[in-house]
């Protein structure tokens, strides 16, 4: 019976590790179609939820694998990135909890943003959490459940 306990305890907490995202949920809508979420402190992603909102994040997706990823103050309004870093990291994330795989890749600064490529072959369900820094900030936009 032991056994049995830890197993499902183990299941439940695995299958809902990333789910939750990390920061405020957000009902806002993309101001190019994307998918918007919050962006937190990469220190304060363990907080679920509860993780401070710094910025909102965007992620534009086309077919051929190419993303764009545009960042915005509380209110939506465009942020400007000369303190950002001029590249961030990318993970994409697929698979079942417990057994998910994970390829990081780069994303590059274009002008008003930061675009990159998938690695092949797309997933059809999948997350990408994407990683930058703010000077001495680094920070978090988990793009979850897309496909």
């Amino acid at each position: 019976m032991k056994i049995l306990t830890v197993l499902l305890l183990a299941f439940f907490m695995n299958a809902f590790s990333h789910d939750e995202g990390h920061g405020p949920k957000l009902k806002d809508v993309g101001k190019k179609g994307g998918r918007v979420t919050s962006v937190v402190l990469s220190k304060d992603a363990g907080k679920g939820a509860a993780a401070e909102l710094v910025y909102k994040g965007e992620i534009i997706r086309s077919k051929d694998g190419k993303i764009k990823i545009y960042f915005y103050d509380k209110d939506m309004s465009p942020l400007k990135l000369e303190k950002f870093a001029k590249a961030a990291k990318a993970t994409l994330i697929s698979g079942k909890a417990g057994k998910a795989t994970e390829k990081v890749f780069d994303l590059a600064f274009v002008t008003d943003h930061f675009e990159g490529m998938i690695p092949l072959p797309i997933p059809r369900r999948y997350n990408i959490d994407v990683r930058v820094s703010e000077g001495d900030k680094e920070l978090l936009a988990a793009f979850d459940n897309l496909d």
